[in-house]
């Protein structure tokens, strides 16, 4: 049986609503060879002509070549799922199974119905607004669009990790907002980033701008957070693409319980 850790389960229900560790260099290496191999795979087939190029390059000079791709037709959510076998190497990590330690036995989602879990990368050009998305909770996304479907006995936990990003470049959390209500609206849109049209929360934080934290996002560092923290990516003002990992925790709600 696990052992969970009842202090962190208590920061992410009524504490800042997250935690962060820092994966070994080992894990963090071959998390990256996983993802660049897939990237790497999609290049070569939209464009065959870059894929050379693409090759000699690491992932982190992707804004070197990207002004020869059709950036948003080029990585809608579904092409940066890893593929299944890459997601089941992905799972088998030892940070992965450690989590276990923490928040007890999980399964992964598969919100957009691939047929097995979802790790989900993504890469984000230096001085690219529009490669970062809006503030948000997970939860809302879940809330507006009914076949995204959680079990009653389950409670969901996002983990995102740093694999290319220079300092506080990566992400940005508002301490204690699970514990809060936030009114937003909403659209049906095709989303830019899911390639099919959803509703869409529509949320404007300018209001709380000052109480995000920019977390240090050195390579390797991992942000575990409540889906009901607000959340977003921040605009990279270094001069290497971010490329980061993340993927949804659905856990059993009794364990989850803090006693």
């Amino acid at each position: 049986m696990a052992a969970f850790d009842r202090n962190k389960i208590k920061e992410l229900k009524n504490g800042k609503g997250f935690f962060i560790f820092n994966l070994e260099k080992i894990e963090l290496d071959k998390i990256r060879k996983l993802v660049s191999q897939h990237y790497l795979e999609i290049i070569k087939n939209k464009y065959p002509a870059l894929a050379q190029i693409a090759l000699n390059k690491s992932m982190n000079r992707y804004h070197e070549i990207s002004d020869k791709i059709e950036h948003s037709n080029c990585w809608p959510v579904r092409t940066r799922i890893l593929p299944k076998e890459k997601s089941r190497d992905f799972l088998n990590l030892s940070f992965v199974k450690n989590l276990t330690n923490i928040l007890g036995k999980f399964t992964v989602s598969d919100e957009l119905n691939v047929g097995h879990e979802e790790i989900i990368w993504r890469i984000v050009r230096p001085n690219e607004n529009k490669d970062v998305g809006l503030i948000h909770c997970d939860k809302w996304y879940w809330d507006l669009n009914e076949n995204q479907i959680m079990p009653p006995d389950k409670e969901r936990v996002k983990c995102w990790v740093s694999l290319w990003c220079e300092g506080q470049n990566g992400i940005q959390l508002y301490p204690g907002s699970q514990l809060k209500s936030f009114s937003y609206d909403s659209e049906r849109r095709v989303s830019q980033g899911f390639g099919h049209e959803q509703k869409t929360p529509i949320f404007d934080s300018t209001a709380i701008k000052d109480k995000f934290v920019k977390i240090d996002c050195t390579p390797g560092t991992a942000v575990v957070f409540n889906d009901k923290l607000l959340h977003g990516g921040v605009t990279n003002r270094g001069s290497e693409t971010r490329v980061s990992i993340e993927f949804v925790m659905c856990v059993n709600k009794s364990d989850f319980e803090v006693i």
